[in-house]
């Protein structure tokens, strides 16, 4: 599975390994949910954190861990969301996890647009966010991310230039 997310592929694994006899797993089914869900929370922050990096031009591995842990903390309430939406229906899961496994392992030409689509429709249907753009706006209005967006921006950069003209 070449150019796909780790967090896809332990979510192909635990679908499997859930849907496959239950001896010798060290995991009860209930772990296996928890683990899934975990993988599915980090999968869409990683796909936020892609966008953000393609909007910015900057290679995703720039932006520094000061970005994941205030992206995870800007979006504790979408995640309590989530969890409750879970709870309410368990089968949610199972049907979110398969959903991502089959587009983003598909060999298909336009797999970044299909890709783009499938978390849109995930946060729309199931998390009642109707615009991914809204979410990345939001994002820009903290500054602990926006601080860790602009320390990686390359020096030499025209928007880095723009950015330091905007705040000038």
């Amino acid at each position: 599975m070449a150019n796909i997310s780790p967090y896809t592929i332990v979510i192909s694994d635990c679908l499997n390994s859930i849907s496959k006899d239950k001896t010798g797993s060290i995991l009860d089914d209930g772990q296996k949910m928890q683990l899934l869900i975990n993988m599915l929370q980090g999968r869409m922050l990683e796909h936020i954190k892609q966008r953000v990096s393609k909007y910015y031009d900057i290679e995703p591995s720039d932006l520094s861990e000061e970005f994941s842990v205030s992206l995870i903390e800007v979006f504790a309430e979408i995640f309590n969301l989530f969890r409750l939406k879970f709870e309410e229906m368990p089968s949610l899961v199972n049907k979110i996890a398969k959903r991502i496994v089959e587009v983003e392992t598909k060999g298909d030409l336009n797999k970044e647009t299909s890709v783009n689509k499938l978390y849109l429709s995930i946060f729309c249907k199931y998390f009642e966010y109707k615009n991914i753009e809204k979410i990345i706006s939001t994002l820009q209005t903290d500054n602990r991310i926006q601080q860790a967006i602009f320390k990686a921006i390359p020096d030499n950069s025209s928007l880095r230039k723009s950015y330091l003209n905007q705040t000038v």
